[in-house]
């Protein structure tokens, strides 16, 4: 296909320099200015880790409180589309693969489907790219089956152009064309038709398919809502921005046609949103979301990166051990969690696990397959998804096999479980502490992962201060190595996993190792609370967030009484009414 004419894509981008994104702050800064966007008119595309200062983030705290009692709405939001999202979308749209690599999303609130994600010139220009790759491959592959109206020619007829349109501008939008959108792109068809250049209709639909999937409304996904009759402060989210609620949380993607069906009859009501939230939930798309939402929840997918790369991650040694772990843990999710309908108890306490013949050695057997197989953990003394192989080999070192890593499985359990988070004291010469280590061991690499780290902190008191915090709940994995392989002694040196005087719900307890923390850590209020709060914040894209307060104050005690399962806490966040409502913009 011939390349668009000069005359077209400046036609095409003519949306693209407008305010929408010569002022891009203006656009996608979260819950800015949303009274503008709303009032603008929509027709021209246009107008409208581990970091902290240390402390409670918040979460820990709301579990207890009576639902029912007034609650702030979160702002109105205009999202970018996260990288996963905008791949999935343009799929489900056009029938397409994205092929750009994006890793453009922001994980402020912990997964990457963040409501702070950005764009900037270097992002538009490789959108930009990828929009009229994608348009070419369509127009060549799928156009003329999904319009029959469309032949190649010198021309787009103005009734082909209709049907285009209208066919693919509401799904675009995830919502009806208005009537000035509609005029505005069915006159730009009529434009490039007439131009002098006489492009051909190739040119034209390709024109018209880059301007869509470069619209601020394809890019952007819009929760203002309308004021309600009853309190015109609070705002309802209309039917179509509710499902594309229900459908990013769900499945990463537009709503399919029975989700935006619905929307278009304005038939969303509690009793069918809970409908599709469980109809979602039970298909594929819905069950890989869950896997993806537990990966980034325990920071899992990293394994990703690792069995991509595995040179960089020598401590794997063959290929097939990080491809192994990485079908290890979505096999537990999706077996435990979403199979037998675990509870967080059982999340935390459920003695199995999927191997294949990489991965089994891991855990002291063998099995000839590469196809995962079950395996029962009863009475090898581990337990739930905290003791995975998978989940132990991220929170690692990188390269050794025999080195854990204290530092980090502590602080998947004080971000994770606790939702605190420990920021570095300003003041600390590390340095200068591990020479001084150095100094006084004759032999320090013969020394285990605890010992090291324990010289290291005992040379600094701020060191000290910081550490222990929540490096003594990464010595309790001590006797699993950096593949999460049980280990008695480094050396000839024997492992201690014993951990005194460790603070849980304000209470002082002792533990011998991971698997006394695990069940009390199952029946803890604060880690009850604090996986509400995540899977609130995946649901909603922000980390600070009153609805997720009010939501983790409903949820969060019969979550830990056994009352609500892991999948019915997605289904009843996502069901509840405080979630589609927000705060009305200001007139």
């Amino acid at each position: 296909m011939a390349k668009l004419s000069p005359t077209l894509v400046a036609a095409a981008t003519l949306a693209l320099t407008s305010a929408c994104y010569t002022g891009v702050a203006n656009f996608d800064t979260p819950a800015k200015d949303t009274a503008g966007i709303a009032d603008s008119d929509p027709g021209a595309d246009s107008g409208g880790g581990d970091a902290g200062g240390g402390g409670d983030d918040g979460a820990g705290d709301s579990a207890g409180d009576d639902h029912g009692e007034p609650f702030a709405p979160d702002p109105g939001q205009i999202r970018l589309l996260s990288a996963e999202e905008f791949t999935n979308t343009v799929q489900d749209l056009l029938g397409v693969k994205v092929e750009a690599e994006l890793s453009y999303s922001d994980r402020a609130s912990g997964y990457d489907n963040s409501n702070n994600a950005q764009i900037d010139e270097n992002l538009l220009s490789i959108l930009y790219v990828e929009a009229e790759r994608v348009a070419e491959v369509y127009i060549a592959e799928r156009l003329a089956a999904d319009f029959t109206c469309y032949a190649p020619g010198p021309a787009l007829t103005p009734a082909c152009a209709e049907a285009i349109i209208d066919g693919l501008g509401r799904r675009a939008y995830r919502r009806p064309l208005t009537a000035a959108e509609r005029q505005t792109l069915l006159d730009f068809t009529a434009a490039a038709t007439a131009s002098e250049e006489a492009a051909d209709a190739d040119e034209i639909v390709e024109a018209l398919l880059v301007r869509v999937l470069m619209s601020p409304h394809f890019l952007y996904r819009t929760e203002i809502g309308a004021p309600t009759a009853d309190d015109p402060s609070v705002a309802e989210l209309t039917p179509f921005e509710r499902a594309s609620v229900i459908s990013y949380a769900l499945t990463g993607s537009m709503p399919d046609a029975a989700l935006f069906a619905a929307a278009e009859a304005d038939e969303l009501d509690d009793e069918t949103t809970r409908a599709h939230i469980r109809r979602l939930l039970a298909g594929p798309r819905g069950r890989a979301q869950v896997v993806r939402f537990f990966k980034q929840w325990l920071r899992v997918d990293e394994l990703d990166a690792m069995a991509a790369h595995p040179e960089d991650y020598p401590k794997f040694g063959a290929p097939g051990v990080a491809v192994g772990l990485q079908g290890e843990f979505a096999a537990f999710v999706e077996g435990v969690v979403l199979d037998e309908d675990a509870t967080f108890d059982e999340l935390l306490t459920r003695e199995l696990t999927f191997v294949n013949k990489h991965t089994a050695p891991l855990y002291g057997g063998a099995v000839e397959d590469d196809a995962l197989q079950p395996l029962d953990l009863t009475g090898d003394g581990r337990g739930g998804v905290l003791t995975l192989a998978s989940v132990m080999a991220v929170h690692a070192s990188s390269s050794e096999v025999a080195r854990d890593k204290p530092i980090r499985r502590g602080l998947l359990i004080k971000n994770q479980f606790q939702c605190e988070e420990i920021g570095l004291p300003s003041g600390i010469d590390v340095a200068t502490a591990a020479e001084n280590v150095l100094d006084q061991v004759d032999d320090f690499n013969a020394l285990t992962t605890r010992e090291q780290f324990e010289l290291i902190m005992n040379q600094d008191d701020l060191c000290m201060t910081c550490h222990k915090q929540f490096m003594p709940f990464g010595f309790l994995w001590s006797n699993f190595d950096g593949l999460g392989q049980f280990q008695t002694h480094f050396g000839d040196r024997p492992l201690d996993a014993a951990v005194d005087e460790l603070t849980l719900d304000d209470e002082v307890q002792s533990f011998a190792n991971i698997m006394e923390l695990i069940p009390v850590l199952a029946d803890s209020p604060q880690a009850t609370a604090c996986f509400s709060t995540n899977v609130a914040r995946f649901a909603t894209g922000r980390r600070e967030s009153s609805t997720a307060e009010a939501l983790t104050a409903e949820f969060a005690a019969p979550l830990r009484d056994g009352e609500l399962t892991v999948v019915e806490l997605f289904e009843e966040i996502l069901a509840s009414p405080e979630l589609y409502l927000r705060e009305a913009p200001s007139q």
